[in-house]
């Protein structure tokens, strides 16, 4: 007879280590997905993407827990629903960073009731939005928009400007908001109080797992507090290097089934470790 898995609690980002641009989920993890939940383990996914974008992806897996969406901004329920937990942003700070993508130019997304608005749609709108597969809203007044409540704000630029425009926003902020990077192309602002991280651990509790038992497995900067929250932290292994730094085991890449080797180790192996 085997052993309970060690872990109870499996956090998985998406983009970078679930899928790959337009690279599905493969037959390999879906596998291993499926035997972790059968063996009792909560599956849940942490992303920075909306709930609508994501929520597809929760119900094609069968998880039946609330899903961490809006980098930890937001989690519900995919099945019912129901929120768990949900912080807007700051109106003020917000209207800032809006300011700073107006002065250089940059396309910005605003997140409103799980709605994706911009002022126009560009090349870059489109591109965001293709890659979430969500509808495009346009609202020309972004700073009006933003006093409803916004979830998240996200500046979509080329992949050389994303990090100098993440450390910008945190130069002009402070810590007015939780700025990170969640993709090459994608530079995203939330409320400062909001993480993965913070958002797992809040999830645990009311699951009633010890943080101890729980597990995620991310790959870039925004999945760093994620990475260091668990009890175990795996990082893909073409991840960021900061990401992999802070992991307690790093795994193989999205094309070597990162994801289904890790959880082949730490929870479906004779006592939860190879």
């Amino acid at each position: 007879m085997n052993a309970p898995p060690a872990y109870d609690l499996l956090a998985l980002d998406l983009d970078g280590t679930l899928v790959v641009d337009s690279n599905p989920v493969t037959p390999r993890v879906r596998a291993a997905i499926r035997q972790a939940q059968a063996r009792g383990v909560h599956v849940t996914l942490a992303t920075g993407r909306m709930f609508q974008s994501a929520r597809r992806f929760a119900q094609d897996l069968g998880v039946t827990v609330p899903i961490i969406c809006y980098q930890g901004a937001l989690i519900r329920h995919p099945q019912t629903g129901a929120s768990l937990y949900a912080r807007v942003m700051p109106v003020a700070p917000a209207r800032q960073v809006l300011a700073f993508a107006a002065e250089r130019g940059l396309h910005i997304n605003a997140y409103v009731d799980d709605e994706l608005y911009m002022r126009q749609i560009t090349p870059e709108g489109e591109f965001y939005a293709s890659t979430a597969r969500v509808d495009i809203h346009v609202a020309h007044d972004l700073d009006a928009l933003v006093a409803r409540g916004t979830t998240k704000l996200v500046i979509v630029t080329d992949e050389d400007q994303v990090l100098p425009v993440v450390a910008a926003l945190q130069a002009r902020l402070g810590s007015a908001l939780f700025i990170t990077r969640s993709h090459p192309r994608f530079a995203e602002a939330t409320s400062p109080d909001v993480s993965k991280g913070a958002a797992l651990h809040i999830l645990a509790k009311r699951l009633g797992i010890p943080v101890a038992r729980t597990m995620a497995i991310g790959d870039n900067l925004n999945d760093l507090d994620l990475v260091q929250a668990a009890g175990l932290g795996v990082a893909m292994g073409d991840g960021d290097q900061r990401v992999r730094a802070a992991a307690g085991w790093v795994t193989g890449t999205y094309f070597e089934d990162g994801v289904a080797t890790a959880i082949e180790k730490f929870i479906l192996a004779p006592a939860g470790a190879a």
